[in-house]
């Protein structure tokens, strides 16, 4: 028997037993589960709440037992005091409570990653751990320490996991960490972090990770969708969407820019000089004076008010509301005020306000060019939303007999209402309430509404607001009364923040694309967060993309920052990433490959596109798909085993010269 194959077979024996021991788990899962169910008839009624406790922690393990099972082990750790430890996905212990796997994300596992043979943390052999399944296919040590170890296998762990395939689902990324890398996952959550690295250094990976980690070391804080990953495309949420399920964890959000509008799924990208447009700041004040804009349909008069007079008292609504920090969906009290103070006190009709005043979304103002949204308009549908403010529904509505039918109960005021009760005589509701703050009695005359109207100014004065007149409305319960119009429109409470939105921390992918706009939506979503920075400015192609990190932070409204640097690329042949490098703005490191070797050979084309399109049928079967790796904004490589390509589009650029 070869020494590959016992080693195999060693660690068979662990994976079956992890195995064996993982039904055991899904069973008292299941066991907890069913006895939850059962728990509400067999007592008083805060069985239920036990119930539900029990039902939901039962059934959350077996989600994790499920997500986790493909994979499941991946390394083991041989300690120098005899020790040694398998690591994986889920932490796994015996019925003795002895840990078969420990969770990788377990301060146990951290020398997995960070031992190196300079300081190898007291671990002898690093061994990756291959698996199809619950069967063992692969095998590969790394020695750290001097000195005999027993049955070493493989090429070297770190080499082993470079060459394998990575897969369409980067499923086996967890097993490829190093020291640089871990070092940035483990970093501590506050403040801004920023981790910066050429193609090939990991820094997805290191985001993923980083994800995962947090929720496992402060599950409190962090879980229940507090933890928003953004990356630059869908096609980069397709393809990582199952990766953080595989690390342990499926509670974090994850959203392309164009995803991060509610309601809007854009993919497609804009010319550069478009792009240039919309991702400017200058953006800002054009969208507000859009948003503050007659609508296209608003009537043109209102009563001797011809279309410059409400024009006129349009900029008058305005300026008041700018004043007192009114946006423009909660500005309809103050456009009645203003008209009415035009028309010598006149009562505005309704139906005229919602007209010429009508409540907006970002959607109205901002119409789709095709009915096409593109990835550089949802920033601007974002910052309209913040502009306009939310929507706010009339309190009076057309069928409100319909609501008082279909209705099983009183609604809240959403101001002070005076209506005609047969029981109680005239009663008066406030913002905020159900019930009545006063009702008349018989001391007033049922059929005097003017008599009734002074009774509750009164009251109505005494609670601080002053009626100038009244209009028709209705009262909670559906019933026709009288709506105040008061001097100084009530206080707009401020609309909740979805739980969607109020992130804790946020993890930027390929931010060095990032336009500013861009950067302001973001911003919103990461007011009360702290956030991690992943990118490569190198790589930037954004037309306004940010010349430094610092430049970026502060458009993201951040100031306290840690630079971390991924200075080795684990995938990148070195004739590739020195290629690369002469294409570098000043100032930006070259990326130090872990891969030597390899030929670069240089040829011109007439269309860079159809070469690009031709060119997998030219190579071997062999050849993998080739990937994007180089940092040049006129040249794209091609990172293969060990040659790479690169095709110049003239005659706007010529190839630099290449040392011999």
């Amino acid at each position: 028997m070869s020494e590959t194959v016992r080693q195999l077979a060693i660690e068979q024996q662990v994976v079956d037993k992890v195995y064996a021991r993982l039904e055991v788990m899904r069973s008292q899962a299941r066991e907890l589960e069913s006895e939850g169910r059962g728990r509400a008839s067999a007592g008083p009624l805060t069985g239920l709440v036990e119930r539900d406790a029990m039902v939901l922690r039962a059934a959350t393990r077996l989600s994790d037992l499920d997500g986790q099972e493909e994979g499941l082990v991946f390394g083991r750790l041989d300690f120098d005091d005899g020790e040694t430890y398998r690591v994986g996905r889920l932490g796994v212990r015996d019925e003795d409570r002895e840990p078969l796997v420990v969770d990788w994300r377990a301060p146990a596992a951290a020398p997995f990653y960070r031992a190196t043979p300079g300081e190898p943390l007291g671990v002898v052999r690093r061994r990756i751990i291959t698996c199809a399944g619950p069967r063992v296919v692969g095998v590969d040590d790394e020695v750290l320490s001097a000195g005999d170890v027993d049955g070493v296998v493989g090429e070297g762990a770190l080499l082993a996991s470079l060459t394998r395939e990575r897969g369409p689902r980067m499923r086996d990324i967890v097993s490829t960490i190093q020291r640089e890398q871990d070092e940035a996952i483990r970093a501590p959550a506050h403040g801004v972090i920023v981790i910066t690295g050429g193609p090939g250094t990991g820094k997805t990976q290191v985001a993923l990770h980083r994800a995962a980690y947090l929720l496992y070391t402060d599950r409190g804080r962090f879980a229940d969708g507090r933890v928003l990953v953004v990356g630059p495309s869908t096609v980069f949420t397709e393809y990582i969407g199952r990766v953080l399920p595989g690390l342990g964890e499926d509670s974090v959000h994850l959203r392309a820019i164009g995803e991060l509008f509610d309601g809007v799924v854009a993919t497609r990208r804009d010319r550069a000089e478009v792009a240039r447009s919309k991702g400017d700041l200058k953006m800002v004040r054009v969208l507000t004076e859009l948003a503050w804009d007659t609508p296209p349909n608003a009537p043109q008069r209102l009563g001797r008010l011809d279309a410059d007079d409400l024009a006129k008292a349009r900029q008058e609504v305005r300026r008041r509301c700018e004043a007192r920090g009114i946006k423009p969906n909660l500005a309809r009290a103050e456009a009645a005020q203003v008209l009415s103070d035009l028309l010598g006190g006149r009562e505005i009709p309704d139906t005229f306000l919602r007209s010429w005043w009508p409540m907006l979304t970002p959607q109205d103002v901002l119409p789709a060019q095709h009915g096409q949204w593109s990835v550089d308009d949802v920033p601007l549908l974002d910052e309209l939303a913040e502009i306009l403010g939310p929507p706010v529904a009339p309190t009076v509505t057309g069928n409100e007999w319909q609501v008082r039918e279909l209705s099983s109960g009183p609604r809240l005021a959403e101001t002070f209402v005076l209506s005609l009760s047969l029981n109680d005589g005239w009663q008066l509701f406030a913002p905020g309430l159900s019930t009545p703050i006063a009702v008349s009695g018989q001391s007033l005359d049922t059929g005097n509404a003017w008599a009734a109207q002074r009774w509750a100014a009164a009251i109505i004065l005494r609670e601080g607001h002053t009626v100038v007149g009244w209009a028709d409305g209705f009262d909670p319960y559906g019933e026709e009364g009288y709506v105040p119009e008061l001097a100084e429109p009530l206080p707009v409470a401020e609309a909740a923040e979805p739980v969607e939105d109020a992130y804790l921390h946020v993890i930027l992918d390929e931010a060095q694309d990032l336009s500013p706009m861009e950067c302001r939506m973001i911003a919103r979503r990461a007011a009360h967060a702290s956030m991690t920075i992943v990118g490569d400015l190198g790589q930037a192609t954004h037309p306004l993309a940010a010349g430094s990190w610092p430049e970026l932070v502060k458009q993201l409204g951040k100031r306290e920052v840690r630079m971390l640097d991924l200075p080795t690329g684990y995938r990148v042949p070195q004739v590739i990433a020195d290629f690369a490098a002469r294409a570098l703005a000043p100032g930006i490191a070259p990326t130090r490959s872990f891969r030597p070797g390899g030929t670069l050979t240089i040829r011109q084309v007439d269309d860079l596109r159809a070469a690009l399109d031709e060119e997998p049928a030219r190579s071997s079967p062999r050849t993998r798909s080739p990937t994007s790796s180089g940092r040049s904004r006129s040249a794209r490589s091609r990172d293969w085993s060990t040659t790479g390509w690169c095709w110049w589009n003239p005659p706007t650029s010529s190839p630099p010269s290449l040392a011999a």
